[in-house]
């Protein structure tokens, strides 16, 4: 089975369902509520595991009650949580996530500074028994000994660039990892919000050391660079009912792939496929699909989606 190490952030979501966000301080009765383990490498690793990967994850989370429910619901989908580490008088990350009838959504994130960030009890000789890494940018003390140890060992790197509270960390992770595939506000964030997509993706590709530099495009799909030059896998048509995490499932679906030594392209339309099925259910990361209803997904498509049988 091929297996992915994630290495960053594991909080606990609070997802209420919205009518609309609010335009001014008021109280909003919400439709549906749901709870689960999220995070950037939390939920990739789930996504690991529900589409056939073996998934493990290190991270670090509270010794409180959010930090039981977040180990319970990773080891309900069977990511391997031995490496994640309950740090006394901290409490863990949560969110209070807001969904509104379009899928869109807003979040309020608390992240506790007392969370050790030392990263040197890190088994890092472990990293041999993976086929690739995956990290966030959550956690860059981690991120940054497990890619480079990946790396000497030849494995794949695959960074989560998304926005984080000190810039710093992503510009940072960025030149290390072979693959790096950013969010829109993150690629804005590394080059200037005023450039073209394609012009910024090269920029980054052109600095050296990557084998790919990608972007995720929401309802867009994905465009990316590699040594073939620059390329777009158009969005899959849906209905969007809860887009939280979906940067997190492609990110963890297209380290599947990479693990699996697939192309570039078939990556990208992997990943673009799982975290399009994931729009369409509503509960953040309880909502991740298995590989059997990415399959069933798929056999109620128009026969130009690529069905996941040629992605196993």
């Amino acid at each position: 089975m091929t297996s992915v190490l994630c290495v960053g952030v594991a909080v606990y979501d609070e997802i209420f369902a919205l009518p609309a966000f609010p335009t001014r301080p008021t109280k909003i009765f919400a439709s549906d509520f749901a709870s689960a383990a999220g995070g950037p490498a939390a939920n990739a690793a789930i996504t690991i595991a529900r589409q056939g990967g073996a998934a493990t994850l290190w991270a670090r989370i509270g010794n409180d009650m959010q930090g039981d429910r977040i180990v319970a619901d990773l080891r309900r989908s069977e990511v391997d949580v031995s490496r994640v580490r309950r740090v006394d008088d901290a409490r863990s990350g949560i969110s209070a996530v807001g969904v509104t009838q379009d899928g869109e959504r807003m979040l309020l994130v608390f992240a506790d500074p007392n969370l050790d960030t030392d990263a040197s009890w890190l088994p890092l000789d472990d990293i041999a028994r993976y086929d690739a890494v995956l990290a966030d940018v959550r956690w860059p003390a981690a991120s940054r000994a497990v890619i480079a140890q990946a790396n000497a060992l030849g494995r794949p790197t695959i960074l989560d660039a998304d926005l984080t509270s000190d810039p710093s960390a992503l510009a940072g992770l960025v030149p290390l990892a072979s693959h790096v595939v950013f969010s829109e506000p993150a690629l804005a964030q590394m080059t200037s919000t005023e450039i073209k997509t394609e012009t910024g993706l090269r920029q980054i590709y052109d600095a050296g050391g990557h084998d790919l530099v990608g972007v995720t495009l929401g309802e867009g799909g994905a465009c990316w660079v590699d040594a073939l030059g620059f390329h777009r896998e158009p969005g899959i048509p849906i209905r969007a009912i809860d887009t939280l995490a979906a940067g997190d499932v492609f990110h963890g679906a297209f380290a599947l792939a990479v693990a699996r030594r697939l192309p570039a392209r078939e990556a990208m339309r992997f990943a673009n496929l799982v975290a399009a099925v994931k729009c369409t259910r509503w509960g953040g990361g309880a909502s991740i699909p298995t590989a059997d209803e990415v399959s069933d997904f798929v056999a109620r498509q128009p026969s130009t989606i690529t069905t996941t049988k040629d992605f196993a």
